[in-house]
């Protein structure tokens, strides 16, 4: 059969191709290429090839065209794409993602954002923030590379919200690592973020001398790209801390090899973005920032700590020979350093000392350090590691670096962070959302390290996801259902991410396990020699090969399980927590950010591939069965306009997949759908005429024979469906658009019969009404002129019914009663008329604007917020009433919406009001705040499930938080880990969980505070040995030893005089009394006594020691409290 001549412009779909074949598609892209055609349907999915230029495809008259003309008969545009998800959310209430593949320099950041004006636009124009949001996450987040001029160096999904109308309402962001690497270290060609380079271009001449900077960006190392990478000085100086390759090249020249950049300018930054762009775009970036609403304080602090990096950037530190013969470091450019921490109120010379501190000492072979500078939480080793000429600069060169990348990834995610604030719904409730996910690239750049390397493993994962899931579940579903399939071979891109996070002996599981046991780089090249894959190579010295769906990749493997860690020096973050900037404060508070541990936290801080791991594990969870796809390719490598190289796009349609998925809709079907939804969907097509028939007992029971019948009624060809035993399958995507135009079409002649009806019905009553109303306005007329027509001698009065009609007598013995004021009489009921018809108009007014003006359903039933009455002396009794059911009505919201912990939760602080409301001067202050319990995080720690620190009943962790626990003997303070469960309270070491002492629950009879605000509890403890000591208590002592022996918690009778009772400081205060309250009430079934006293007695060990409290100066606690020890006295003084 010959092949049939293709169209002038190529065919619209692609798998109308005859035949289709990997040729037939890559030049019926090259056709359409050629004529600015660079949309092609792959049957519910779009290809786009890049342009490299601005072509005129994108309007709002577009989008409203789409939106209102199905997408079969127009060309195809990601405006399609769009417009059918948008549809889906706003008809069929389902949710919907858009994700958006291909590689770098593909145009998925230009497709994100078409598809993000495409929502706002069908959404009525209303997400304004939305698109701000977009631009300054841009500026931030993207950068200049080799293959792409605006390459998104994050990942990132968009969930736009819709409400019933179709209008968004809101949005939430969630990012995937930022390669912060860029921020120090840009490589040759290259370019850093935008922002940086739009500060300097676009300020004006006052900010940039506030913020002390200079308009050439040539003056900053951090902008120069490869090269500012050379840093003067002596041997060793010329390579930045952790770059092979500058390390290499400053290797080769020796001492003097590093060239000044004064001397050799650098090349002008890569991409077509001139300096009058950077201008513009950092107008456009402000602008985002205020529409989003940010103060100007707010964004005045951002560009200080853009300031502060670039200077900081620029400080150099080179190795010096010191009197004694030692090597030193020698700060240059001390003056950048000084204006940096000016700017942001850090002290300069505690931060000099932080960074010229000298490095650790060497590792042993296993990774344990001889010598650990910093906590275990937060090591710094360093990638020197020798005492060698210049590793003290290289490592104060590496803690710079280190701390420039932590300092811009904090302020990404609190950019992120604030701009989640700012497009959040106005009003909690669920909702459809329409997601659009831009996720990394594959690339392969001159230098990759671990960062890129989690970059290709996201998108190796979501590849896999997206393209060899969706071709395996699909052929799964067909036999499944019975269908007539012959099985389609396809690339399983799955094996290729299973090489990088399957299994213990994955590279991720290597290298986290390398990572937590502080081995070195070569111990993990190693145990990834010994893996054996055939799509992993090691290539010695320091590097290692993963073969991707895209292709080769080579990695460095040069400090690589350093990086993992992701550690921040303690030192440099305490003296950045100083600062008087206060965004630079709350970035390196402790606590500050996801991926910090918490204070006093026994577990370690999570690796980055874990972190990344996990995040990307969460978002292939997450996406829909069938996401709508966009396959964006590239036309060319260097991103020239007008070139097609067929190559690189054979090479990109094979790695994506994309002729297997075409190969699978030309033999299969686009949609599937079950029985039962489309006779829900569609059943209003079966009546004709009137109101659609019932679901007859064999719809219910056959649904897949009722589907069937349904749709064979219908003016569609029977092939376009296929009957499996459970679900129906279409054939094409016109099919479903003509069956969602069949029931619109339905739909809109229901609802237009229901408004005649309803028309109908109106004009019934109001005729009925007014001529009701007619009819009294004659009768009261007739009343009236009756009395008038009479004569004036009237007949006896046992004889007018005689002579008169009824209702006329009636009229006349009502003004004879009356004495002959018949017009005041009338008068009086016209008023009564009037008073009533204007009560009952208030009344409707009064219930009409009500509802508008009722506060919000999320307020909390404790808000008192109610509209003020209109007509207080009418609607007292009822606007009362309704206020009652109101508050009755949101209680129920609010108790409907508990789940089991939130229900605990509730009762933990109703208990906590009835003990301590108006009997404890900080209770006002922790209303607001939730009781968390788990303050350490330790039912994650895997020592503690281990059974390390506590036995199996006192496994469940009811609160944990790090205590001061008061020695009785002199008042000092020592720290602890204080563990709830729910049968004691355990006092634990806090690094090693080691057990220090276990008070059983109903050995604690009462509870000791004062009523100041201090954060001191005493629990009195019963002496052990008597009736309520118990068989395991006793067991925990050794059977070796006397009962009276030092260091047996249960001995004898003198025992319960050395423990005593047990005083702690701790600032959840009120949440511990309260646990432990509970605890002791459910174990023993009576609660312990609380008492609140300025003065008590306790027991000591030795002797009952009375604890008094004195607020000096009238003071109420709030500044801390000081324990004196005086002999049989404890003073406390607030």
């Amino acid at each position: 059969m010959a092949e049939p001549e293709p169209a002038p412009a190529g065919l619209a779909d692609a798998v109308l191709l005859a035949p289709l074949t990997e040729d037939s598609f890559l030049h019926n892209l090259h056709v359409r290429y050629k004529r600015d055609i660079i949309y092609t349907y792959v049957g519910n999915a779009l290809v786009s090839v890049n342009p490299c230029r601005a072509l005129p495809l994108y309007s709002a008259e577009l989008v409203r065209t789409y939106l209102a003309r199905p997408p079969y008969l127009l060309p195809p545009h990601l405006y399609a794409i769009t417009a059918t998800a948008y549809r889906w959310v706003r008809d069929r209430n389902e949710n919907q993602c858009i994700v958006i593949t291909g590689e770098s320099g593909a145009g998925k950041t230009e497709a994100a954002r078409v598809c993000l004006q495409c929502a706002v636009v069908a959404g009525g124009g209303g997400g304004g923030a939305l698109a701000a949001a977009g631009t300054l996450l841009e500026a931030f987040g993207n950068a200049a590379t080799a293959r792409n001029h605006n390459a998104s160096r994050f990942g990132k999904l968009l969930d736009i919200e819709f409400d019933f109308k179709g209008e968004p309402v809101g949005g939430h962001i969630t990012h995937y690592l930022l390669e912060k690497e860029r921020v120090c270290r840009a490589a040759e060609g290259e370019r850093n973020f935008h922002v940086l380079y739009q500060l300097l271009a676009g300020a004006d001449a006052h900010l940039l001398k506030r913020l002390k900077l200079q308009r050439s960006w040539e003056q900053y190392r951090v902008l120069r790209g490869g090269a500012g990478c050379a840093e003067g000085g002596g041997a060793g100086a010329g390579a930045c801390a952790g770059c092979a390759e500058c390390a290499g090249a400053a290797a080769g020249a020796g001492a003097g090899g590093g060239a000044s950049p004064r001397r050799a300018p650098p090349q002008p930054p890569p991409g077509p973005r001139a300096p009058q762009a950077d201008r513009d775009h950092f107008a456009f970036t402000k602008a985002a920032m205020g529409a989003l609403g940010f103060s100007a304080g707010q964004c005045g602090a951002v560009l200080r700590l853009l300031a502060f990096l670039l200077k900081l950037g620029n400080v150099q530190f080179e190795p010096q020979h010191n009197i004694d013969g030692s090597i030193g470091t020698r700060l240059q450019h001390e003056y950048e350093l000084r204006e940096a921490c000016a700017l942001v109120g850090v002290e300069a010379d505690a931060l000099v000392s932080a960074l010229g501190a000298a490095p650790p000492l060497a590792t042993h072979e296993d990774g344990a350090p001889h010598e650990a500078a910093c906590s275990v939480e937060e090591e710094c080793s360093s990638e020197a590691g020798s005492e060698t000429e210049g590793a003290g600069a290289e490592w104060a060169r590496a803690l710079r670096d280190r701390l420039l990348c932590a300092l811009y990834s904090r302020l990404f995610t609190w950019l992120v962070n604030a701009v989640n604030d700012a497009i959040k719904p106005a009003v909690v409730g669920a909702r459809r959302s329409l997601g659009i996910l831009d996720v990394y690239g594959l690339e392969s750049l001159a230098h990759n390290g671990l960062e890129r390397l989690l970059i290709n493993y996201a998108a190796e994962r979501v590849q896999a996801a997206v393209t060899a899931a969706t071709l395996r579940r699909e052929q799964e579903e067909y036999a499944r259902e019975g269908l007539a399939w012959t099985p389609l071979p396809y690339a399983d891109h799955e094996l290729y991410a299973d090489l990088l996070d399957a299994g213990p002996e994955s590279v991720l599981g290597t290298l986290r396990e390398c990572s937590a046991r502080g081995a070195s780089d070569s111990v993990f090249l190693q145990r990834l020699q010994r893996r054996r894959h055939p799509r992993l190579l090691v290539l010695p010295p320091d590097r290692f090969q993963v073969v991707h769906f895209g292709g080769a990749v080579v990695y460095s493997a040069r400090g690589v399980v350093q990086k993992n860690r992701d550690a921040l020096c303690r030192r440099c973050a305490a003296v950045l927590a100083a600062a008087r900037e206060p965004l630079l404060a709350a970035l390196f508070a402790p606590g500050a950010t996801a991926y910090a541990g918490s204070a006093g936290s026994p577990r370690r801080p999570c690796a980055l591939a874990c972190r990344q791991r996990a995040l990307v594990g969460a978002l292939v969870r997450r996406l829909p069965p069938a996401p709508r796809l966009v396959r964006c390719l590239r036309a060319d490598a260097a991103l020239r306009p007008h070139r097609f190289d067929g190559a690189l796009l054979r090479h990109q349609i094979r790695t994506q997949g994309i002729m297997d998925m075409a190969l699978l809709r030309r033999a299969g079907w686009c949609e599937s759908m079950c029985a039962r939804s489309v006779v829900a969907r569609y059943g209003v097509l079966r009546a004709r005429a009137g109101v659609a028939a019932p679901a007859s007992p064999v719809e219910r029971d056959e649904p897949v024979r009722a589907a069937r019948a349904l749709l064979r009624s219908l003016p569609i060809p029977s092939a376009e469906f296929a009957y499996g035993r459970t679900k129906v399958f279409i054939r094409s995507p016109r099919t479903v658009w003509e069956l969602e135009a069949l029931r619109a079409a339905r739909v809109e002649a229901l609802v237009r019969a229901a408004q005649r009806a309803w028309r109908r019905h109106r004009a019934r009553a109001r005729h009925r009404a007014a001529r009701r109303i007619a009819l009294a306005w004659r009768r009261h007329r007739q009343r009236r002129a009756a009395p008038r027509a009479a004569p004036r001698a009237a007949p006896r009065a046992s004889e007018p019914a005689q002579n008169m009609s009824s209702e006329a007598g009636a009229s006349a013995a009502a003004c004879a009663a009356e004495g002959g004021a018949g017009g005041a009489g009338g008068a009086a009921g016209a008023t009564r008329v009037i008073w009533r018809a204007w009560c009952a108009h208030a009344r409707r007014c009064y219930l009409a604007a009500l509802w508008a003006r009722l506060p919000a359903r999320h307020r909390s039933p404790a808000c008192a917020a109610w509209p003020p009455c209109p007509q207080p002396r009418l609607l007292a009794r009822t606007d009362a009433l309704l206020r009652r059911l109101h508050h009755r009505w949101r209680c129920h919201l609010y108790r409907r919406a508990f789940d089991q912990t939130a229900r605990n939760r509730m009762r933990e602080k109703v208990t906590a009001s009835v003990l301590f409301k108006d009997r404890k001067l900080n209770y006002a202050r922790s209303v607001g705040h939730p009781f968390v319990g788990d303050y350490v995080r330790l039912r994650a720690s895997a020592a503690w499930r281990r059974g390390l620190g506590a036995a199996a009943a006192d496994r469940y962790v009811v609160f944990a938080d790090v205590v001061g626990k008061v020695a009785r003997s002199s008042g000092r303070v020592s720290r602890c880990l204080a563990v709830v469960s729910t049968g004691a309270l355990l006092l634990l070491e806090a690094r090693s969980l080691r057990l220090k002492r276990r008070v059983p629950a109903h050995c604690v009879y009462r509870l000791s505070l004062s009523p100041y605000a201090d954060d001191l509890l005493v629990v009195h403890v019963r002496a052990c040995g008597g009736l309520e000591s118990s068989t395991e208590e006793l067991s925990q002592c050794s059977s070796r030893e006397p009962l009276d022996a030092p260091g047996c918690l249960f001995g004898g009778e003198g025992a319960w005089r050395r423990r005593g009772d047990l005083l702690v400081r701790t600032c959840h205060v009120l949440e511990l009394a309260t646990k432990l309250f509970l605890v002791v009430q459910n174990a023993v079934g009576a609660p312990p006594h609380v008492n609140i006293a300025t003065e008590f007695e306790a027991n000591f060990g030795q002797q009952m020691v009375t604890v008094s409290f004195h607020a000096v100066g009238g003071a109420a606690g709030d500044g801390g409290a000081r324990l004196l020890r005086r002999g049989s006295r404890m003073d406390v003084l607030l």
